[in-house]
């Protein structure tokens, strides 16, 4: 079992940083301000909990032109004090957020003790990094555009060396470097097992795997002619769906789910209808893409021979250059009834 640990650097942290020469929004992501000369981030260090914690895997999307190069600064240690050159202690994240001391002197004590540079990188392993605090710079140079997101950094440490004897397990070199090629491998399938459960979760599983759980139950989803919201739920009611197939309250419950509310069905009752004909009342302006994914849902869940005839209901009665009214018809009005003592009724009221 991989003691899986991922630090993700969001918006919270990015706010949180001494940062210049660059914009982010709530999502995380960063984007290098080209108005801007100089461009870096020192962010708050990263707590492993532990002194001497083993940091694992540093990973992120980076987007650059040709002439901008990224380094990236990863260090480790467990002291969160040091001395400057008067002798008086200091907190190293005091000293990488103050504004009167150069980018160029932070950069050089993080090197200076052992720190890590990326450059241009998007992956990379950390197992030779050691210490309770992590801290991370990133600096960008040079000409052009830069996007910077999904930054995450994971404290799981080299699971493979720790099986070995102590005699292989020496930090950098030749036989830890090529097993940490498989210990990362082995790191990235145990992450996505344990992210299987997402997939398996009809709330949070993506669009692509609903339509083929749609297909599971026989039900054909596929085409993206249907919102997310309603592919879902139709896919959790898929099994009683099923038994519905074939009858009216069937075909009222996916009408229902697609449009958001239950609809009118009428059988054998309207412009002479057959014993299979079934019309369908609408309560919406019937478009094509809609009269679309209405019949080609109905199509599933009708009976065998089945015509379904689709009619739009609107609330208002328009009257044009060709319209004619027979006799004892009547456009009816909005009355207010007061009632008194006096009070007198025609065939015009109907109290509800």
């Amino acid at each position: 079992m991989v003691n899986d640990i991922w630090y993700s650097i969001k918006s919270n942290r990015i706010k949180s940083a001494y940062l210049k020469g660059f914009d982010h929004d709530d999502t995380g992501s960063i984007t290098l301000n080209e108005n801007e000369n100089e461009h870096f981030i020192f962010f708050k260090p990263l707590d492993g909990v532990n002194d001497a914690s083993a940091w694992g895997r540093f990973s992120c999307r980076l987007e650059t032109s040709e002439e901008m190069v990224c380094y990236i600064y990863l260090f480790a240690t467990d002291i969160t004090y040091i001395k400057d050159e008067n002798g008086k202690l200091i907190s190293i994240e005091e000293m990488l957020f103050d504004p009167d001391i150069s980018t160029y002197d932070k950069i050089t004590f993080m090197t200076s003790n052992g720190a890590k540079r990326l450059v241009n990188c998007e992956d990379a392993l950390l197992y030779e990094l050691e210490g309770r605090y992590l801290y991370l710079a990133i600096e960008m140079m040079g000409y052009g555009s830069a996007f910077l997101k999904k930054l995450r950094i994971s404290a799981v440490g080299d699971n493979f060396m720790d099986t070995f004897p102590q005699v292989y397990q020496e930090k950098g070199g030749f036989f830890h470097r090529y097993m940490s090629v498989f210990s990362s491998i082995y790191n990235d399938f145990s992450e996505q097992n344990e992210q299987l459960y997402k997939m398996l979760d009809l709330n949070t599983c993506s669009a692509e795997l609903l339509e083929m759980y749609g297909s599971w139950f026989g039900i054909d989803l596929k085409g993206g002619f249907l919102s997310e919201d309603v592919l879902r739920q139709l896919v959790k009611e898929a099994y009683q769906l099923n038994k519905m197939k074939g009858t009216k309250k069937g075909i009222e419950r996916v009408l229902e789910i697609i449009l958001g509310e239950k609809p009118v069905l009428l059988e054998n009752r309207m412009q002479n209808g057959g014993v299979f004909e079934i019309t369908i009342l609408i309560k919406r302006r019937l478009t094509e893409e809609l009269r679309h994914r209405l019949v080609f849902m109905v199509d599933q869940f009708k009976p065998l021979r089945t015509k379904i005839r689709l009619i739009q209901m609107e609330n208002e009665v328009v009257l044009d250059g060709n319209t004619y009214l027979d006799m004892n018809a009547a456009i009816p009005q909005e009355k207010k009834p007061v009632l008194d003592e006096e009070a007198l009724y025609d065939g015009a009221f109907t109290l509800t």
